[in-house]
């Protein structure tokens, strides 16, 4: 850490975060409609930060698009908000000057954050209250019990829509599931493992020692939505609780999604902190925040192991902060799926021995509110932070299928004001890796460069494959519902397998030769 940075003086426009607040809602039929779940939290936060009437100072309300506002939600039609941040606005009792809305995807709460870090840093904002959550557990349950939502509210006005609201994935891509993260995660995984030289059963052990690791995190953590540890061979035996998802992994190596979970936080200009008298022992500072894409479509990407995207994303914010990874004392590395962990892991040149990843617990154990979750491990950070006062802590987001990235530094050091970086040349420098040799019509012999084989909940489904052709042509295919052909692909290697492939129904079949 240089010495410029331990010395400098504090800039009265630098962001700090002094409130948080986070809420878990375990009920079914009767839980908190959206605004009152999210209400709730804001005013945890609120409360958090010991400042007596600052609903009047707040003149930002940012909110994490839920995930049933989206169109390729099934139940979109049941979520009737026409102006969620005022909606809030009016709940709280807060007048405000900027209304935001993020947008799909995990990175979401670093979208908005970046938002109001621009704006405080400008001085067009004082007071943001950013916020985000999950209600679909009693969305479910509602809509199971034949019972009708009365989740709708029009307030009038429209927010500000900030950030990259794309579908994850082509219309062939979808054709032949790979629209599904449970399907596509198990695609990397089978990829680290090709890379690694290990066998499905070595890797299955790898991610089950390192998810238990997590779960510990979340057995202590009390908004955990399922507060109870796994051990790694909990987590890797198939059990009628525990089943095959997408091959290698079993169901607590999947985030949880199904949960009643808010959080929020409240960010403000030192100028305004120390007009409010906010506490010195309350104030985390952001030293550095980056956002950035890999290849957006997965079957165009080099390859399937790695991310340049969330390897520079970390390196950008690290540079903002003047720091090093070494000088990290907290980490919160995405965790919807082991992949997510191992490929950051190996971006970053974080130690395989090093197991404390997650203050929050991860998406699977600890719960993943959709877009929000990350909204969690900024509060969980912060508090971290405030007991262990000149630390830094770093965590990380992943959208969509390990495509859209985002990457914050935090800690109690003082900050200068934040600057936006311009990822546009390094966008670009990113796409243009892109392959051009994929085919939506594969035709003849080819093998498999990673695969998965899908489990419903009442069995066997398909298989999903990414290959290539013996004219080096990329192809995806699936297989037909056979279950002797899937059990031998659970079964037995298949990496590099030999396939033939051809078109039926529209859609791509492959056979093993």
């Amino acid at each position: 850490m240089s010495e410029r940075k331990q010395n400098k003086k504090i800039d009265k426009r630098a962001p700090v975060i002094v409130g948080v607040g986070d809420l878990v809602d375990r009920s079914k039929e009767d839980g908190l409609n959206p605004q009152e779940l999210l209400a709730k939290a804001c005013e945890h936060a609120i409360q958090d930060s010991g400042i007596e009437g600052l609903n009047k100072h707040i003149d930002y309300i940012g909110v994490v698009r839920f995930t049933v506002d989206f169109l390729t939600a099934t139940n979109q039609s049941n979520f009737q908000y026409s102006n969620f941040p005022r909606t809030l606005a009016n709940k709280l009792d807060v007048s405000t000057k900027h209304e935001v809305y993020a947008p799909m995807g995990g990175n979401s709460p670093q979208v908005l954050l970046e938002d109001a870090l621009v704006k405080i840093s400008a001085g067009a904002t004082n007071c943001a209250l950013l916020t985000g959550g999950e209600a679909l557990q009693t969305m479910i349950a509602k809509l199971k019990a034949g019972k009708s939502l009365d989740w709708l509210d029009e307030p009038g006005g429209s927010p500000e829509m900030i950030g990259n609201n794309d579908i994850g994935f082509s219309d062939h891509e979808k054709l032949h599931g790979m629209d599904l993260p449970t399907n596509v995660y198990p695609l990397f995984a089978q990829a680290l493992r090709r890379e690694e030289k290990k066998t499905a059963a070595m890797h299955l052990k790898e991610c089950s020692a390192l998810f238990s690791e997590f779960s510990k995190i979340a057995s202590k953590n009390p908004y955990s939505w399922f507060p109870s540890y796994r051990s790694a061979a909990e987590i890797a035996e198939e059990t009628p609780n525990n089943r095959m998802v997408g091959f290698p992994y079993t169901k607590y190596l999947n985030s949880v999604i199904r949960v009643n979970m808010a959080s929020a936080f409240i960010l403000m200009s030192q100028e305004k902190a120390d007009e409010l008298n906010v506490a010195e022992n309350k104030r985390v500072y952001v030293h550095g925040c980056s956002i950035l894409n890999d290849i957006w479509n997965v079957t165009e990407r080099p390859d399937f192991h790695s991310s340049p995207a969330i390897k520079t994303c970390v390196n950008q914010s690290l540079d903002q902060a003047e720091i090093s990874l070494s000088d990290i004392k907290h980490f919160d590395l995405y965790s919807c799926f082991p992949s997510a962990v191992q490929i950051a892991k190996k971006e970053l040149g974080i130690p395989e021995e090093k197991k404390d990843l997650t203050v929050t617990g991860g998406l699977p154990y600890f719960g993943g509110p959709g877009n929000s979750y990350t909204m969690f491990s900024t509060t969980e950070m912060v508090r971290q932070l405030r007991k262990k006062p000149q630390t830094y802590g770093l965590l990380t987001a992943n959208s969509w299928f390990i495509t859209k990235h985002a990457a914050l530094v935090m800690s109690t050091i003082p900050a200068r004001p934040f600057e936006k970086i311009n990822n546009s040349s390094v966008q670009k420098d990113i796409n243009s890796k892109a392959i051009q040799n994929f085919t939506e019509t594969p035709s003849g012999n080819g093998r498999i460069d990673t695969y998965t084989v899908i489990n419903g909940r009442k069995g066997l489904e398909f298989a999903l494959i990414i290959g290539s052709l013996e004219n080096g042509s990329r192809f995806i295919a699936n297989s037909e519902k056979n279950e002797i052909l899937l059990n031998k692909m659970i079964s037995n290697e298949m990496l590099d397998a030999k396939v033939s492939v051809s078109q039926k129904d529209g859609k791509n079949i492959f056979n093993l030769i």
